[in-house]
């Protein structure tokens, strides 16, 4: 009788990135002698046209019914071999990807032997894994065609105006009772070289909004609740204290930001003399010329650029045109600008030659002697220490302007509890990915834009209210969303309704009856696997990284020489991506790591670490996005906390809970992931692989 599961394995040579290292041809031979293998194929470009077509063909001649790709980062290019098996007939949840170039001939490129034996049992995890997925399938979810915008400033007015403008509907609410956001509280703004009121940028939008037949604007106004998923959001806004409720099918968030505030520094909020560059705009504003003002000093990256806070990336512009302004007003006004670096691109260095010539003075003090707030006679002046002269200087100030950080809305912490979104240390919203989802977040349907993501200037602003109305216009022209496979699976029979599952949901996904038996909504599920794997009980699995299908990974990777590995869990989205700019890089770290992809960190349970020492690793890692940012909202402070408990069990057990390791780290940061490489092989005293693995491995099923 013929064997049910076929599996075929596609080993790409990606021309020489991976040949040129890799030994593929002894790749190809060991993985046609693994159980259940039945073809293999060595590939130049398995991604061309050619090869893909290849495949299909062989998929259908082959009757194969599970295929393991090994080539390079399952990130950029799993979803072009899924389509590709899905046109060949072969549901697209049963292909496993596994990467060789990435995470063994970039990483390795001096160590061929231990880099052929390495890709050899990555196939072989592969292998095991791909035994026994199953079918899934994509969820299809109807969109309607009303988005709700939350935020009435120039991005979200923009970003209504768009949806708008393509015959969907827009709501528009507004917490304030005006539109405009903070550009309503500026004075002018600079296109090019030319200043421009912001009072008439945002009369003109707002007369644009008010105008347009497929706008409802909501002003003075919250959101007392927001629930549902993409398609079918139902909330609940208030506003001249009438509550109504709204459907809408998408959602665009554009809150804004606020300036943080100065007290503490240099008497702000106690001398009147002393303000912020908001509060000066303000001024400005409201044609204020500072009649008496002789003296004025501008004091840059106050309450920011310090061990807490970066670079708020606009402030530097920010205080060129003021300074500018501030000199050209007052005849004879002396205009001193204090700063450590100056950070400005695009166009913004052509303010700076224009201020310098009307004759603002520019003194740059150094990281470690910050300036000082004098006062004598009740008189105010500045003590700063000049680099270029390398001298302290007393400099009178009639008025201090200081130059502080931006945060997010104060709406943030709330309105993120509603949306299920994540957020940063300083209130700004985090997009799903910097650079492939640098509009969206990680929940289907939601878009954000502007400075509600981090501080910015009015045209990138306006940009993003454009590019986050085209982001929720897909789903909504089209009248349908794909929602991936990859969702949580509930088996109730011997589930004891504790109701963690539905507890530790970051999404809301599960719900607990009057009997607190949980139910899940895979509308809802993003299939993180934090609950899976906190499930006392096991009750739950997730498609595509159910525990069985972990567990053949961790067992297949320690099959042979075990206490030479170490077992690695990386999440999709930032650890995976710092593995591959690691290998972008070439940075070259010890070939003893076995990476098994999960797609939160928060997915790894504890009986999976169990295991894997169980089965003689030396070590264990399990690495997530880098704090406080997740993809999947809370997911890496569940694993934070639950390797924590990892570790007090692994001491009662007899192990070593140093050898359990986690890294938290950013997709861009290739140099982090091989740093803790080398230091982890370096602390577990691992020995360097002298050549002969691929050798004795060649050609032989384990």
């Amino acid at each position: 009788m013929s064997d049910p599961t076929r599996v075929g394995v596609f080993v790409c040579d990606c021309g020489s990135n991976i040949a040129g290292v890799v030994d593929v041809p002894a790749v190809v031979r060991y993985a046609a002698g693994l159980e259940h293998v039945v073809f293999v194929d060595e590939g130049r470009w398995s991604c061309s046209v050619d090869a893909l077509a290849r495949m299909q063909r062989i998929i259908r001649e082959q009757a194969l019914n599970r295929v393991v790709v090994a080539a390079c980062t399952p990130r950029t290019h799993e979803p072009l071999f899924k389509a590709t098996v899905k046109e060949a007939g072969l549901n697209p949840y049963l292909l496993e990807f596994v990467s060789i170039r990435e995470q063994v001939s970039w990483v390795h490129m001096h160590e061929r032997d231990a880099a052929t034996w390495k890709a050899q049992e990555l196939v072989r995890m592969g292998v095991a894994k791909a035994v026994l997925l199953e079918e899934g399938a994509e969820i299809r979810l109807p969109v309607g065609t009303t988005c709700l915008v939350i935020g009435g400033g120039m991005a979200g007015m923009t970003a209504a105006l768009h949806v708008a403008d393509q015959g969907f509907g827009a709501v528009l609410v507004e917490k304030a009772p005006a539109l405009g956001g903070l550009l309503s509280r500026i004075s002018t703004v600079i296109h090019g070289r030319r200043e421009v009121p912001a009072t008439e940028l945002v009369r003109a939008a707002a007369a644009r909004i008010e105008a347009h037949p497929g706008i409802r604007v909501f002003t003075g106004a919250e959101i007392e609740s927001l629930g549902g998923y993409v398609g079918n959001y139902q909330l609940a806004v208030r506003a001249g204290g009438v509550s109504e409720r709204i459907d809408a099918a998408t959602v665009i968030v554009a809150t804004g930001m606020r300036e943080i505030d100065a007290a503490g520094h240099f008497r702000h909020g106690e001398d009147p003399r002393v303000v912020t560059q908001l509060e000066l705009e303000e001024r400005l504003r409201r044609g204020d010329r500072l009649d008496g003002v002789e003296d004025v000093v501008i004091v840059q990256c106050v309450g920011s650029r310090n061990e807490t806070r970066g670079c708020c990336a606009i402030g530097c512009a920010v205080a060129v045109k003021n300074a500018l302004r501030l000199a050209a007003d007052g005849a004879g006004r002396r205009v001193h600008l204090l700063y450590r670096d100056l950070s400005l691109v695009k166009d913004e260095h052509l303010h700076l030659e224009d201020a310098r010539q009307a004759g603002v003075r520019f003194l740059r003090f150094p990281d470690d002697r910050y300036p000082e707030l004098l006062e004598t006679e009740g008189k105010l002046a500045v003590r700063v220490h000049d680099l270029l002269l390398d001298r302290d200087l007393e400099l009178a100030a009639d008025l201090l302007v200081l130059t502080t950080a931006y945060r997010g809305d104060d709406s943030v912490d709330r309105l993120k509890g509603l949306l299920k979104v994540s957020a940063n240390a300083d209130g700004f919203f985090q997009e799903a990915h910097v650079k492939l989802g640098p509009l969206d977040f990680p929940a289907e349907g939601i878009a954000l834009g502007g400075c509600a993501k981090s501080p910015k200037f009015l045209r990138d602003s306006l940009e993003e209210g454009m590019g986050a109305a085209m982001r929720v216009s897909i789903p909504m022209k089209r009248g349908y969303v794909e929602a991936a496979g990859i969702v949580a699976e509930l088996d109730l029979e011997d589930c004891e309704n504790c109701g963690l599952c539905a507890k530790q949901c970051p999404y809301g996904a599960i719900q607990l009856s009057d009997q607190r038996e949980p139910s899940l909504l895979q509308a809802l599920c993003k299939g993180c696997g934090l609950c899976a794997a906190d499930c006392p009980m096991e009750c739950i699995s997730i498609v595509h990284y159910s525990d069985a299908q972990l567990a053949a990974q961790v067992d297949a990777a320690l099959a042979e020489r075990p206490a030479e590995k170490i077992v690695g869990f990386v999440c999709h989205w930032c650890a995976l991506g710092g593995v591959d700019m690691a290998g972008v890089s070439r940075l070259q770290y010890p070939p003893h790591a076995r990476l098994i992809r999960v797609m939160c960190s928060a997915r790894v349970p504890i009986r999976l670490v169990e295991r894997a020492f169980e089965r003689g690793a030396a070590g264990v890692l399990v690495a997530g996005c880098e704090f406080p940012t997740c993809h999947y909202i809370t997911g890496n402070y569940a694993c934070d906390k639950r390797m924590e408990r990892a570790r007090k069990k692994l001491a009662k057990k007899g192990y070593d809970p140093a050898r359990l390791w986690t890294l938290w780290c950013s997709a861009a940061d290739g140099p982090k992931f091989a740093g803790a490489m080398r230091e982890m092989v370096r602390a577990l005293g691992l020995p360097a692989h002298n050549g002969s693995a691929a050798s004795s491995t060649a050609g032989r099923a384990s």
